[in-house]
Order: structure tokens, then C-alpha cells, then sequence
């Protein structure tokens, strides 16, 4: 009897944060159908210290390795046990890693279902041949984005595979926020990727902002390449600036949120934008680019300003920053409000196990 669902996660962040909170979700959501889930990351990330939290929660965990040749032994090994139901990938588009995988199917005689989850809007930079091969490697794949500007760019990519999405969620009860007020001038941003983030945009707009308001300051929070991000800076400053904080990551991440007094995210693409609906769950003002990807989120008192604009950002800063304080709280109360309404994490986790019984990935309860 089929009874294990693989999970294959390109994840290697040095905290779990929101995205293995639902993942753990799920399993035990598929567990109490009787159903296994065996949770796989590249080698990168075996020294990551959640690998005991999932542990804790029963989940068998393997590490894929980097090279081609003990990828598809690594297949062929899970393959083997004919047990496995479907596989479900995440934050990979790697076509290399997708062969040796369809390889180890045929070469065990054992054909199972594929789930590719789209976190970020669909780009194929294939041409001619390759494009051909790719669209082949993926042929019969289940496409799954995260929000529906993501399915728009896969569907308007020419692919005939069945595409769907599920708008992702949040485990809450990781956020134990406890904002007392809005008097301070510091905002707070995420900004791993430079540009695609729009931390230039924000700098431009703190460049505009700050003779009105000298005390304005920007945090950073970064998940990974600080050093680019600190170079990129320094090229445009000289140094950083006193007024930029740059921040470690935490998995106590409502910490930030609590210590800002609005959550910016300017970003030039975006699929899902997890910490927009996790500031909104602080009671942390948010101020975000109208792009795809994001401006699909249900919170209505997200405060939207043009994309590639820094100074229609700057403008929306300097609006919110005239608020009087009670329509602050009141705002922020309103976000969390709608945060909880539509974007719980056991939502997702009830959808997404009715779209593998939908596809008959899953018998039907």
C-alpha cells in the first residue's frame, strides 16, 4: 500500500521560519490520514539546527546530494520501496535535478506523480532546443504556484501542464508579538536580494524623507548575503550610514516587527510575500509595491505605492508618519484582523491536501 508523501525542499535558511511551520502542518495534517511524509534537502543544509525540530515532529528527513551521478542512486534508493504516493518540490526549477529524478523512475519501473511549487513568478530563459528539452523533462508535471500572479506567468509561458495555485498562509503561533505604540521613526525591511527586494528604492526614498525627519532610520533584516548587500550600500553612501541597521536573521522574527513602525516592502517581483501578512499579524503598518504576487494579498488596509517609485514611497511614508497615533493603532489592529481572516496556515493545509485528492494523489476522505 502507497503511503509516503516525499518532500523535496531546496531550503537551506538557517532558521525554519514560516515555510517549515506549514510544511510540519501538513504532515501532520497527512498523518492522521495514515499517510508518512519524508522531507528532503540539498546536502547544504544537513547542519541546520531545525533538522531537529522536525525530528521532534516524527518526520523522516534525507540530504540530496550535489552530484548528478549520486542524485539518481539517491532516487532509485527511495524508489525502490514502491510505498511512495507522490513528490512534491519546492524552491527548485532545476532541470538537472529533475531528469536524474525521472530517470530513477524509469529505471525502477515506478512512475509517480510530480508537484512543482512556484514560490516566485515563472521565467524561462530557454530557447530553441532547450526549450523543447525542458518543456519535455516537465511534461505531465503538476504546476502549483503560491498566489495567482504566479500562475498567470506560468500559464502565459506556453506550458500545457495542469496549473493551479493555493494561496500560501501562516503559522501565527510563531509570532508572539507584544507592539506597545508607534512613536518611533524606524522601519523595517527585508533585503537578501538587493533589487529585487527595492532596497535601492527604499534608500531613495529615506534620502528624500530624512531633512523632514532626521531620526528616520531602516532596518535591514537579512537571511543571507550581507556582504553584498553592505557593498552595494557602501558603493552608494561611502559607508553605511548611521541611520541603516542591518539585522541578523532570527526565528523570533515578530521582535523586528514589534520594533518598527511600518514593514516596507518596495519589491520589483514578488510570488507570495510572506512577511507582508506577518507584519499585518504584528500590527505592523504595511507599506508595498502594487506589483503581481503581491497586490493579490486580502488585506485590504495594506497601503499600495508604485512600483520602481521612490518617491511616490517616500510620499506614502511621509502620509503614514502624519497619522495621528490612535488611527495608527487603529490600522494596526484592522491588519491583524484581516491576517487571521484569510491567511491562517490551516487553510493552506486543508487545501493543499484537497488539491492532492483532486488529482488523485490522495484517496478522497
Amino acid at each position: 500500500m502507497k503511503n509516503t508523501a516525499l518532500f523535496y525542499m531546496y531550503y537551506t535558511a538557517p532558521y525554519p521560519g514560516n515555510f517549515l511551520a506549514s510544511m510540519i502542518m501538513l504532515a501532520g495534517r497527512l498523518k492522521e490520514r495514515g499517510i508518512t511524509s519524508h522531507f528532503i534537502f540539498p546536502e547544504q543544509a544537513e547542519g541546520c539546527y531545525w533538522r531537529q525540530m522536525l525530528a521532534d515532529a516524527e518526520i523522516a528527513v534525507s540530504f540530496l546530494p550535489e552530484s548528478p551521478a549520486r542524485q539518481l542512486s539517491f532516487w532509485r534508493m527511495l524508489l525502490r520501496q514502491k510505498n511512495i504516493l507522490f513528490l512534491h518540490l519546492h524552491f527548485t526549477d532545476n532541470m538537472s535535478e529533475r531528469l536524474m529524478m525521472k530517470a530513477a523512475m524509469v529505471l525502477c519501473h515506478n512512475k509517480i506523480p510530480l508537484v512543482v511549487h512556484y514560490h516566485n513568478h515563472y521565467s524561462s530563459h530557454a530557447r530553441g532546443l532547450k526549450l523543447v528539452l525542458k518543456k519535455l523533462i516537465i511534461h505531465g508535471d503538476h504546476l502549483l504556484g503560491c498566489s495567482a500572479g504566479v500562475v498567470d506567468s506560468l500559464k502565459s509561458s506556453g506550458l500545457h501542464n495542469d496549473i493551479d495555485f493555493i494561496e500560501n498562509a501562516i503559522a501565527f503561533d510563531r509570532l508572539k508579538s507584544v507592539r506597545t505604540g508607534y512613536e518611533q521613526h524606524n522601519f523595517l525591511q527585508f533585503g537578501f536580494d538587493y533589487e529585487r527586494k527595492g532596497v535601492d528604492l527604499s534608500l531613495e526614498a529615506f534620502c528624500l524623507l530624512r531633512k523632514k525627519y532626521p531620526d528616520l532610520s531602516l532596518s535591514i533584516s537579512l537571511s543571507s548575503n550581507r556582504e553584498a548587500v553592505e557593498k552595494k550600500i557602501t558603493e552608494k553612501f561611502g559607508k553605511i550610514p548611521g541611520w541603516i541597521r542591518l539585522l541578523p536573521p532570527t526565528e523570533d522574527i515578530y521582535r523586528y516587527y514589534d520594533q518598527a513602525c511600518a514593514f516596507l516592502s518596495p519589491s520589483r517581483e514578488e510570488g507570495f510575500c510572506y512577511s507582508v501578512v506577518e507584519a499585518a499579524y504584528c500590527k505592523c503598518p504595511v507599506i508595498a509595491s502594487d506589483i503581481s504576487g503581491q497586490n493579490g494579498i486580502s488585506i485590504p488596509e495594506i497601503i499600495w505605492c508604485k512600483s520602481e517609485n521612490p518617491s511616490d514611497l517616500a510620499e506614502k511614508i511621509d502620509a503614514f508618519l502624519c497619522m495621528p497615533g490612535e488611527e495608527k493603532r487603529k490600522l494596526g489592529e484592522s491588519l491583524k484582523s484581516s491576517a487571521i481572516r484569510c491567511y491562517d496556515v490551516k487553510r493552506w493545509a486543508a487545501q493543499m491536501t484537497a488539491y492532492y485528492e483532486k488529482r488523485g494523489l490522495l484517496i478522497a476522505k
